[in-house]
């Protein structure tokens, strides 16, 4: 009779948690599940059983968006972002062609980045998000620099897109779109991880067999909008890449992508483009090539290999290559990195190592990523990433590069080295 009247209990304090599922009662059930604990009532095991379970079930409706206790915009939206400090010492040499006296420059700052998002389910096949960040208008960058006398700082539209989920295979986005949910990219050997472009995108998958999956992400984007008379055409990139990932052994995959890039209205355009780099060859101020540019992107990782000597491993690798440019054409990444797979509470770290060449027409002068010699192409370049987890969503980052020019293109070739120490909090 007595675990009867228990179960009983314990079925009607579950349904009063899920009843309560607004934040500021769950004090008052846990005060109520104390005072029966101290009565003798519950038993600790009994009274954690009941909390937890009935949490967990809280938690579902909300995500499902079924609660009848909080408002359904509430249930459907999502926020979350990041604060990064950051201290940057940059020391760059430049070394005259002719052999002259080397000119040299250091320099040291502070840094913060903000970045802020929601997403709103808007029906069970849409969703739309939007974030904002510090920053300017440069792409390629969301750091804001401490200086001008206590400065107001700049908060930018970092993205703003909507996403279609007609099927478990196919999702399509337009707008102004996350980098990493238009193409999948094990590293930024040709696009800096602060890009967000513009248009609209699709991915599809395929599950092949139940070790091996099928993708393939394809999309158009806008470049610039050319305006006056006689009015030119709008440059314009477009991609697909096919891609395949394959669970091998214990822990192991291997997933790996064909790319193709395509660009219009790019051939002979003026090199007006913001934010360029300035080192892709131009005639008369013009692009002498098209970047039309083929290249794969490969990526092999394991989940507590050698016997579980570390949780995570993983070797990757990029190449690229522009058949127009004829020389000076190709581009290649290799790298790995060894710890834990993300770095989100205490203890947990990361350690991470890659060598890149990106030759002056491989690609785009406007992509790369901005802290090589300021995101240019014709750089060479090793590069040091240690991360530790301080805290819950608190790590402490040191990122060391070693860049050079690969080849004279003025009077002058560029030796850099910089060190970047980050303290990052995301919430």
């Amino acid at each position: 009779m007595e675990t009867v009247t228990k179960k009983l209990l314990m079925t009607m304090l579950a349904a009063a948690v899920v009843l309560s599922a607004i934040p500021a009662n769950a004090s008052e059930i846990d005060i109520l599940v104390e005072k029966l604990v101290a009565k003798g009532v519950l038993t600790h095991g009994e009274a954690q059983q009941v909390l937890t379970e009935t949490r967990e079930e809280v938690r579902r409706q909300v995500a499902a968006g079924e609660s009848e206790s909080l408002p359904k915009w509430v249930q459907t939206f999502k926020l979350g972002g990041d604060l990064r400090l950051r201290y940057q010492w940059e020391a760059q040499d430049s070394k005259p062609e002719n052999g002259g006296s080397v000119t040299e420059d250091d320099r040291e700052r502070v840094r913060i980045r903000m970045r802020l998002g929601a997403e709103a389910k808007v029906n069970d096949q849409m969703k739309a998000a939007v974030g904002l960040a510090s920053g300017s208008s440069d792409p390629r960058s969301t750091n804001q620099t401490l200086q001008d006398q206590f400065s107001s700082k700049s908060v930018m539209l970092d993205y703003a897109y909507a996403t279609w989920n007609p099927a478990d295979w196919f999702e399509a986005r337009g707008g102004k779109i996350i980098g990493k949910e238009v193409l999948w990219m094990a590293d930024d050997l040709l696009w800096d991880s602060d890009v967000n472009p513009e248009g609209a995108a699709a991915h599809f998958s395929y599950d092949a067999a139940d070790n091996i999956s099928l993708f393939a992400n394809a999309g158009w984007l806008i470049l610039d909008e050319t305006d006056g008379s006689p009015k030119a055409a709008d440059p314009s990139m477009y991609f697909v890449q096919p891609g395949v990932e394959w669970s091998f052994m214990d822990g192991w995959k291997l997933k790996g992508a064909l790319n193709a890039y395509g660009f219009s209205s790019f051939k002979g355009r003026n090199a007006t483009f913001d934010n360029w780099g300035g080192t892709n060859t131009r005639e008369n101020n013009a692009y002498t090539y098209d970047y039309d540019s083929f290249g794969t992107t490969v990526e092999i990782a394991g989940e507590e290999p050698f016997g579980g000597l570390v949780n995570y491993v993983s070797v990757f690798a990029d190449y690229i290559n522009n058949p127009d440019a004829g020389s000076d054409d190709t581009g290649w990444l290799l790298g790995f990195k060894f710890g834990d797979k993300k770095v989100t509470k205490f203890g947990q770290w990361q350690a991470k190592y890659q060598y890149r060449r990106l030759e002056r027409d491989a690609w785009v002068d406007f992509l790369p990523d901005s802290d090589v010699l300021g995101g240019c192409t014709n750089v060479k370049s090793h590069e040091i990433i240690l991360e530790y987890g301080l805290a819950k969503n608190l790590t402490l980052g040191i990122d060391y590069y070693n860049s050079k020019d690969i080849k004279y293109l003025s009077s002058a070739k560029r030796d850099e080295d910089l060190i970047q120490v980050d303290l990052l909090w995301k919430f």
